[in-house]
């Protein structure tokens, strides 16, 4: 895994980011998803640098940064303002983005705010499923998605109440052992929860914090208004065959609404699909680049 002593910081909108850059080329920015920092993308930095310049930082409040302040808010327009800013900074703009999860679900927001600052979207499993439906949702609106698309009408609300719901309470309750547990049971899948190693467990672990502050505060954003028909750049998203099948299923749904998107399916890829899968994921990203 990365060492974090080989980081170096940036200054952006008020707080300090870790950051490893790599290589020479066209620019890409890799953005982690939530209970994780840029170790996440270990497996990539280096593979992708071969051909590109490689930007990877960790969000704010994520390790090696400040770590959040107790009964602090994260609003998630914040990391979406601090990407911007990030580009901004370091003169990289348009870049290629690679997001995984919550960077994902970044990267496909500052895309349609900003689509002038995005080549490509390379989004790992992003929930969108706040694109479908106020968080929480309302009977009305899981009616209307039950009778356009009862697939993922079931997988959402499987997914909010076996995963979402019950973290919540326990992290409300103060138990953030068992919030970690429904969270990472729910979106891994209990094998692929119990199957991390000591190592990844301690970043989810140490990570913890912005998460809980998601559950108790702001949450998803509403983005069943956001201007997706601004986000005309090339878009591959990929999912895992062993992720929750939500996952898959809102992908197949964004794809539907993008102009220009394709859909890979990874093989042997639990929700941390670039994990899993690093040699699959960077084949399917460096073509996806390169072309």
């Amino acid at each position: 895994m990365l060492d974090l002593h080989e980081t170096t910081t940036i200054e952006v909108n008020g707080t300090s980011l870790a950051v490893v850059e790599q290589g020479a080329g066209d620019p890409v920015v890799l953005i982690h998803g939530g209970v994780s920092d840029l170790r996440s993308w270990t497996g990539q930095i280096s593979a992708l640098a071969k051909n590109f310049h490689v930007l990877c930082y960790s969000r704010r409040y994520h390790v090696p940064n400040a770590p959040i302040p107790p009964d602090h808010t994260d609003t998630f327009q914040t990391h979406v303002d601090d990407l911007v800013a990030l580009i901004d900074q370091l003169g990289t703009s348009p870049t290629h983005m690679v997001g995984h999860s919550w960077g994902g679900l970044i990267a496909l927001v500052l895309a349609s705010q900003h689509p002038e600052m995005c080549r490509s979207l390379v989004l790992i499993e992003a929930p969108t499923v706040s694109l479908h439906l106020q968080i929480p949702p309302k009977p009305l609106q899981m009616l209307k998605l039950f009778l356009s698309n009862p697939k993922l009408a079931y997988s959402i609300g499987k997914l909010g109440a076996g995963t979402f719901a019950p973290a919540e309470k326990a992290f409300r309750k103060g138990d953030d052992k068992a919030a970690i547990a429904h969270f990472g049971r729910g979106v891994l899948g209990d094998h692929a929860f119990e199957a991390l190693s000591e190592d990844r467990y301690k970043q989810v672990w140490d990570n913890r914090g912005p998460d809980r502050a998601q559950a108790l505060y702001h949450g998803f954003p509403d983005l069943r208004d956001a201007p997706l028909s601004r986000v005309s750049m090339p878009v591959l998203l990929l999912s895992g065959s062993s992720s929750p099948v939500v996952f898959r299923r809102l992908n197949d749904a964004l794809s539907d609404r993008l102009s220009d998107a394709t859909h890979r399916i990874i093989t042997n890829a639990s929700h941390i699909v670039q994990e899993d899968a690093p040699d699959e994921v960077n084949s399917e990203i460096a073509g996806f680049l390169q072309r």
